[in-house]
């Protein structure tokens, strides 16, 4: 009898289809029907029945199933046995926004590790629907997306569809950043339409949300005027926008509020800006029913930490 086997059955069972347990296990649908129905014919029972909530398993699969969990387990302890003195493979695949608290927290995080024998560490700066795509297909082991509220249907209607959970990190409004140089810094109220009308924005260039297109752009453009061409330069990597904020005064970028270090480090100030439906969130994703390692565990509470440097700042 094939152990695997028993792993694939756990898998359907958690996720009530076939079709989405062939996805989390990285194998056809036909071979894993194929696999379940040789599993029943070794056992002589009917494991799973089809039903308009999904695919459930019979009394019989419940008893099998509760079995293959409890062998599944002490197979794991088996190969732990074999290999106590091994040092821990830290590895981690995390995929989040370009933006200046997280990539601050991460830094932190990885200077505050024991130095280990074995660290594979991947943090891939992206878009929201490439991070979902990250922790859904490529083995990412958790995420962090970013979207306006004004949005939030569709993205959590996409979460669910992809069969992935959601906490929320951190829920703010954008500010202004921009050089302590730039003609605005020192107004005393700042609005988006009258600096995208007259300074150039930073932006990124792959910002998109589930099932609409070109919301994004639609939502800034209907905070400044219609008659006046965007001064926007698009940019994929935070770094450079950051530096380009030092080197050209006159431009300006939307962003959570930076870390107080970053804007000291960077000669940057961060003003309030009014435009509406200025509203966000940034949720941590993970597949549904993932529970956080204990080094992810880490990583997120050094971004709590972090976060919380910006977050309780009176800005004007």
């Amino acid at each position: 009898m094939n152990t695997l086997h028993f792993k694939y059955a756990v898998e359907i069972e958690k996720t009530r289809s076939i079709t989405q347990a062939a996805e989390n296990l990285y194998m056809a649908q036909p071979n894993l029907s194929k696999a379940i129905k040789e599993l029943e014919n070794t056992l002589g029972i009917t494991i799973f029945r089809r039903t308009s909530k999904g695919v459930i398993p019979t009394d019989q699969g419940l008893k099998f199933l509760e079995y293959a969990r409890q062998i599944l387990i002490q197979i794991d302890n088996m190969e732990a046995i074999h290999a106590p003195d091994k040092p821990e493979n830290n590895k981690l695949r995390i995929s989040v926004p370009r933006t200046s608290y997280i990539s601050k927290a991460f830094s932190e995080y990885i200077a505050e590790m024991d130095s280990p024998e074995d660290m594979e560490i991947y943090f891939c700066e992206t878009n929201a629907l490439r991070t979902i795509e990250n922790v859904r297909e490529n083995g990412y082991d958790f995420g962090i997306i970013r979207y306006n509220t004004a949005h939030e249907k569709y993205f959590t209607d996409y979460l669910s569809e992809k069969n992935l959970d959601g906490k929320l990190l951190w829920e703010f409004q954008m500010l202004a950043v921009m050089s302590s140089e730039h003609p605005a810094a020192n107004l005393e109220e700042l609005t988006y339409s009258a600096l995208s009308t007259d300074y150039i924005e930073l932006g990124q260039g792959d910002e998109a949300v589930p099932y609409v297109s070109g919301a994004p752009e639609k939502l800034y453009a209907s905070n400044r005027p219609a008659d006046v061409p965007s001064k926007k330069l698009l940019m994929y990597d935070r770094g450079s926008a950051l530096d380009f904020l030092l080197i050209v005064p006159q431009s300006f970028m939307l962003d959570s509020p930076v870390p107080a270090s970053l804007c000291g480090k960077y000669d940057l100030v961060q003003r309030k800006c009014a435009f509406a439906d200025n509203n966000y969130k940034d949720m941590l994703i993970y597949t549904a029913g993932h529970k956080l390692s204990e080094k992810e565990l880490k990583l997120v509470n050094k971004l709590y930490e972090v976060r919380n440097e910006a977050a309780f700042v009176e800005y004007k």
